[in-house]
C-alpha cells in the first residue's frame, strides 16, 4: 500500500491557486502575500512542520510521477487537503499533475532572470545537494535531513537529471517556463517577476482589494544560506556523535579482550 493511501486528509476547500514558478523566484514573498489576502498556501517550507510525513509523501509523488500511477486529484487532495494554494518545490516540479488535478485553479508564475536565478541556486540549494556531508548525513538523520535530501535529489533529478552545471540548469529553467506558458491559457495566467511590488497585479488577477501595506520581501539567499549552514552543523554533530560511539565500542571491546 502506498503512503498516500493511508492519509486521512480530504479536501476541505477548493484548490484555488497553483503557483508554478520555480523556487528562488519570489515564492516565499508570494506565500506571505497570499496569507495576507486570506488564502492558506502550501509552500515547500511547510514540509518542515511535519518532516517525516510531508517529505516522504512528496518522495512518493515524485517517484509515482515517473512510474505508471502518478498522483491525481484524490492523492493531491489527501496531501494538500487543508490548503487552497500551493507553490515552490516540489509542487512546481509536479506542475503537470497538479494542473491536471485542479484544472479550475488560477495559475501564477513567479519569474526571474535565468542567470540571476542560477547564481542564487548555486549558492544555496544546489550547494546543499552537492555537499558530501549531507549525502552521508541522510543515513544518520532519518527524521528530517534524510527525507529532505532524498526529496531534493528526486526534485532535481526530474528537473535537470541531477546535473548542476550552469548551462544544463539554465536550459531546464527556460524549458520549464516555456512549457507552462504553452499549456495554461493566457487569461488564467499571471506572471510575477521577482523584485517587483506584486500587490496590484496579484489583487487584480484575484479580484480582491489591494492591502494598504508594503509588498512582503521574504527569504533572501543570505537567509536561506544560513539555514543550510545550520543544517550542515547539525549533521556534523551527528557524525561526531556516531564517531564517539564507535570509539567507545572499539575501546570497550579492546579493554575486555
Amino acid at each position: 500500500m502506498r503512503l498516500i493511501d493511508q492519509e486521512p486528509n480530504t479536501r476541505v476547500k477548493p484548490m484555488r491557486i497553483l503557483c508554478l514558478g520555480l523556487t528562488r523566484t519570489g515564492t516565499n514573498s508570494l506565500a506571505t502575500a497570499l496569507r495576507k489576502l486570506g488564502y492558506n498556501p502550501y509552500h515547500g517550507s511547510e514540509c518542515f512542520k511535519n518532516p517525516p510525513r510531508d517529505f516522504n509523501l512528496w518522495i512518493e509523488a515524485l517517484q509515482s510521477n515517473q512510474a505508471t500511477r502518478p498522483y491525481g486529484r484524490e492523492e493531491f487532495d489527501r496531501l494538500l487537503g487543508p490548503y487552497d494554494a500551493c507553490l515552490d518545490i516540489p509542487a512546481a516540479i509536479l506542475w503537470k499533475d497538479l494542473y491536471a488535478a485542479y484544472p479550475d485553479a488560477k495559475v501564477i508564475l513567479t519569474t526571474r532572470d535565468p542567470e540571476s536565478w542560477w547564481r542564487s541556486m548555486d549558492a544555496t540549494l544546489f550547494r546543499f545537494i552537492r555537499t558530501p556531508l549531507f549525502r552521508c548525513g541522510q543515513y544518520l538523520d532519518r527524521t528530517e535531513i534524510g527525507p529532505l535530501y532524498r526529496m531534493s535529489e528526486l526534485v532535481w533529478k526530474v528537473f535537470c537529471a541531477n546535473c548542476y552545471e550552469q548551462e544544463v540548469c539554465l536550459r531546464a529553467f527556460v524549458e520549464h517556463y516555456a512549457s507552462v506558458r504553452a499549456v495554461v491559457p493566457a487569461d488564467r495566467l499571471l506572471e510575477l517577476p521577482v523584485g517587483c511590488d506584486g500587490w496590484g497585479p496579484l489583487c487584480g488577477f484575484l479580484h480582491v482589494p489591494v492591502p494598504d501595506e508594503p509588498w512582503p520581501w521574504e527569504y533572501s539567499a543570505a537567509v536561506l544560506g544560513g539555514h543550510i549552514d545550520r543544517a550542515y552543523w547539525r549533521v556534523v554533530r551527528g557524525v561526531l556523535w556516531w564517531v564517539g560511539v564507535v570509539i567507545v565500542v572499539v575501546f570497550g571491546a579492546w579493554w575486555v579482550i
